[in-house]
């Protein structure tokens, strides 16, 4: 009880103020695991890159026969110009150009730097296999340069979000849900592809208004066919029965429609009924739509 009359003392401003500091933790810790991500990354990329440096270095010493520092533009001319390129396709990108250019000259120097560190470690001094060397140089080319582009990828995401130029992710819906209702959650799925919708209940409950919708539809058109009402029928039911079938409570024109239909009701009952009549919102959305 004492909980209970505490949070009834406490004003919407208070509750406002624990709602805002809630989402500035959430964002804190958002931020903080987004840099903790980043640096692991920022860490295998230079390891990889190092490894390939190495690789090439050796490659230039020991196929092209260059020396210090010489030696140090071989990696340079590959491996730091295939990520000048991919910082070219980033901005390509960003700035709504193509960007095949950069993206061919980049897997050109990335299967060169490969081809290279391959080679280099295949050949090394000594009588025993190099084959698992020459792979593992090799791939830490291609490693560093996969990398690298994860890294533009996240960088061009966001500043492609921040302008508006990347769709909201689409809604998810529970396994039980697919198995369940399969036709259904695959139709509000469809929804939310072709509208943008992000909320898995926005998405339904455009579902279930159409569906709705089409319940609506075939029962006005089950009353336009009705060429007599059944035996035992009430005059109120029938009376409401017009209603639903003229999409609104006019009473003179539901007792011409009952009297065709074998029923007579008479005008002063017709009028009760109709104060006490509520119509469906649906049924008349539907017959305005067909009277336009």
């Amino acid at each position: 009880m004492a909980r209970v009359a505490q949070a009834a003392s406490e004003g919407p401003g208070e509750a406002d103020a624990q709602s805002e500091e809630q989402k500035a933790a959430q964002a804190r810790q958002q931020r903080n695991v987004t840099y903790a991500g980043y640096a692991g990354l920022v860490i295998v990329v230079a390891i990889a890159a190092a490894m390939s440096w190495h690789g090439l270095v050796g490659f230039a010493e020991r196929q092209l026969h260059m020396a210090a520092p010489w030696s140090y533009g071989v990696p340079v001319s590959l491996d730091v110009a295939a990520m000048l390129c991919g910082f070219l396709a980033l901005r390509s990108v960003i700035s709504h150009d193509s960007a095949a250019g950069p993206r061919f000259l980049t897997f050109l120097l990335v299967a060169s730097s490969a081809a290279a560190n391959y080679y280099q470690a295949e050949h090394m001094p000594g009588t025993e296999d190099h084959t698992a060397a020459a792979l593992y140089f090799g791939g830490m080319s291609v490693l560093s340069w996969f990398l690298w582009d994860v890294v533009l990828r996240q960088i061009r995401r966001s500043m492609l979000k921040t302008i508006g130029a990347v769709e909201r992710p689409l809604p998810k819906f529970r396994l039980v849900r697919w198995l369940r209702y399969p036709r259904e959650t695959f139709a509000a799925w469809s929804v939310s592809v072709r509208y943008g919708l992000t909320r898995p209940d926005e998405a339904l409950e455009r579902v279930w208004e159409t569906y709705e919708a089409q319940e609506a539809e075939e029962e006005i058109r089950e009353l336009e066919e009705l060429e007599r009402l059944p035996n035992g029928i009430t005059k109120k039911s029938a009376v409401e029965m017009a209603f639903k079938a003229l999409g609104k409570t006019d009473v003179p024109a539901a007792i011409e429609w009952c009297a065709d239909r074998g029923v007579s009701v008479d005008r002063s009952y017709g009028y009760e009924v109709a104060r006490t009549f509520t119509p469906e919102p649906k049924l008349l959305e539907l017959k305005a739509a067909g009277a336009r």
